[in-house]
This record gives C-alpha cells, structure tokens and sequence, in this order.
C-alpha cells in the first residue's frame, strides 16, 4: 500500500497540550465520507460544545482546528483517514 501525503484540516484533541487523536474527514449529509474542510471541522466542534464539550480554562484539554500535513490511509472499514499528523513528527525531531 502507498503512502498518500496531503495538507488539509484537522479536528485535534489536545489534553495537557499533547496531541491525542484526530479527525481531518467525516461523512456529510448524504452519507458520503469526505475531506473535514475548515467549514467541517469549526462544525463538527460546534457540535461537539452544544453536546456537553467544554474547553478547560487552562487549555489543558482543548479541542483545534488546524491545518496540518499529513499521511493518509484506510482504517479497518476501508475509509480514508488521518493516520499520522506528520507536521508534529517534524517538530519532535527538531526538538532533539
């Protein structure tokens, strides 16, 4: 399988400032799996705030929309998904 590079908008999960999961597509209003978008993702975390999600004060658990270089990828039922936020892996190697 070949690795598929691409930029675009993700959903990121942050708690104590770590990046702990991700969502960059999601299945829009006819049931089709498609790229977030910024539109996509400033709704899915609108969503998320009207169903009882709320930003810690100190920022420690935090959800971002944030553009990001990625790799792409299937997960167990075939869909394309963000398996690995690449723009991170680059910022734990300049930090060494």
């Amino acid at each position: 399988m070949s690795v598929t590079i691409a930029t675009l908008m993700v959903l990121v999960l942050y708690i104590n400032d770590v990046p702990k999961e991700w969502m960059g597509h999601h299945e829009n209003s006819a049931g089709q799996w498609v790229e977030m978008g910024m539109g996509g993702c400033l709704k899915m975390k609108r969503n998320l705030k009207r169903n009882g999600w709320k930003d810690s004060y100190t920022g420690r658990t935090r959800f971002a929309c944030e553009k990001h270089e990625v790799e792409l990828g299937p997960n167990h039922e075939g869909l394309i998904v963000v398996k690995k936020i690449l723009t991170f892996e680059k910022e734990k190697k300049a930090d060494h």
